[in-house]
């Protein structure tokens, strides 16, 4: 975990900035807003969860994860890499290998609707390897 985390996840120094302000901000208003966007993050990781729960296959197995943002998947048999490269030119679906066998899914950038048909994907673009 400490590995995607670091090599995937560290963000520039104006997003920082800019973080730091908000959460310095007392108003009413960014409170309300921290519960809202909550609540969005809090809806996707329920729907992903509840899909990776209730779908199996030989290639792909969820990581334990526990966020709003992204999970992965240990990729058993065959190449992260090549499973990335499919999901791009075949799909359309934007994906990170991290190592050749762990493939990162960013779902904080979807809508929660989009969630079990670009799993799906997921799921039977590794089948096909």
């Amino acid at each position: 975990m400490g590995t995607i985390r670091s090599s995937v996840s560290c963000s520039s120094t104006p997003p920082q900035s800019f973080l730091l302000r908000a959460m310095t901000d007392e108003s009413e208003e960014f409170e309300e807003q921290k519960l809202a966007y909550r609540a969005v993050l809090e809806e996707r990781y329920a729907k992903v969860r509840a899909f990776v729960n209730s779908h199996s296959s030989k290639v792909v197995e969820p990581l334990p994860f526990n966020s709003g943002y992204f999970m992965s998947f240990n990729v058993v048999g065959k190449d992260a890499e090549e499973l990335r490269k499919k999901l791009l030119h075949e799909y359309g679906i934007g994906t990170v290998s991290i190592d050749s066998h762990t493939l990162r899914v960013a779902f904080s950038s979807l809508e929660a609707e989009q969630i079990d048909e670009v799993y799906a994907s997921v799921y039977k673009a590794a089948d096909e390897l």
